[in-house]
């Protein structure tokens, strides 16, 4: 139910009359970006997210995007037993996880300048999200087979630096709302660096 509530209100927002951008375009309100992230070493770890949004309002923006992981440990992954804590065995991991999100942001501070006149430009942001990642359950639990999904209600914000016209690069902070267990975001925030043009 909470899942079929969010789209819906996600849909009902993109169909808002855009009224403050009436002097814009569609193609003028469209955004692409993303973010992309490469660790190699005993294990691999090659992160691609790209989005595509919309602008409502100068302010407001809304969007989909595709995250994906490609998962590779050379050595072992090693798994525990939750109840004393000891390990149950090791497996070498090589897994893809893949998934969509929805998302969307208003920008609070529109240029922190005119706030504290310290010469920095940049804005502030409140964010939330819906994400599901399909990933296999070997991944987590050792001797499993077949492919799960899990589904994520993240929020927070960040803060946007322009780099140009329509240019931006993006930090994010974010906290996992929904309280079911989520093996991908744990209890901490989330940290992600990402950019729109």
């Amino acid at each position: 139910m909470k899942i079929r509530l969010f789209i819906w209100a996600f849909c009902a927002l993109l169909a808002l009359p855009a009224s403050a951008q009436n002097n814009f375009s569609f193609r003028d309100r469209l955004f692409f970006g993303g973010s992309f992230g490469l660790m190699i070493g005993s294990y691999t770890n090659i992160e691609l997210s790209p989005h595509i949004g919309y602008y409502i309002t100068p302010r407001w923006a809304a969007g989909i995007g595709i995250p994906y992981e490609y998962y590779n440990n050379r050595t072992h992954w090693v798994f525990y037993d939750p109840q004393t804590g000891r390990i149950t065995g090791t497996e070498r991991v090589e897994t893809h996880i893949w998934g969509s999100r929805l998302f969307t942001n208003y920008v609070i501070v529109n240029n922190v300048n005119d706030w504290i006149p310290a010469g920095f430009n940049f804005r502030i942001f409140l964010h939330t999200e819906y994400e599901i990642l399909n990933y296999e359950k070997r991944f987590l639990e050792r001797g499993a087979t077949g492919r799960e999904l899990q589904h994520s209600f993240l929020a927070g914000g960040g803060l946007r630096f322009p780099s140009g016209k329509r240019s931006s690069m993006n930090m994010t902070l974010l906290w996992k709302l929904n309280s079911d267990l989520n093996y991908f975001y744990g209890s901490g925030p989330t940290f992600r660096i990402g950019y729109n043009f």
